[in-house]
């Protein structure tokens, strides 16, 4: 019998399967000219997804933010997400046209504004993704 009531006590103290769990993955990177030919207009995009199996409540504020190097160069807002539903982000910045350019290391990191909406992220494993494009 003891063992029985110390597997239930175990079972119960187990955590939840997260509910909403955010994905920041598969970045992109689009160079086009811009009509002042010194410049390229640089376009990053890249999907956030809630993999969870609940939706994210309608009233939370979250965000992505692009950074290079350890600078944040943009930030945009996310919509709140349905379970499985997907928003394609993207950041538009202008550089120096170069005919050979090195490759540009970029770091998309999501955040949850929301301070009294703490599950709506359970997970933070794959909130960030670091690409050289």
């Amino acid at each position: 019998m003891l063992p029985f009531l110390l597997s239930a006590a175990l079972a119960t103290a187990q955590p939840t399967p997260c509910p909403t769990d955010i994905v920041v993955a598969n970045p992109r990177l689009k160079v086009v000219r811009a009509p002042d030919r010194a410049y390229d207009n640089d376009i990053i995009t890249v999907s956030v997804t809630n993999n969870g199996s609940v939706a994210q409540r309608p009233d939370v504020r979250q965000h992505l933010d692009l950074l290079i190097g350890p600078t944040v160069v943009g930030s945009q807002p996310i919509p709140p997400l349905a379970s499985h539903d997907s928003y394609e982000a993207a950041f538009r910045f202008q550089v120096k046209h170069e005919a050979k350019r090195d490759p540009l290391k970029v770091t998309l990191r999501f955040v949850i504004d929301s301070k009294t909406a703490p599950n709506e992220n359970c997970t933070t494993t794959n909130d960030q993704v670091t690409a050289i494009l």
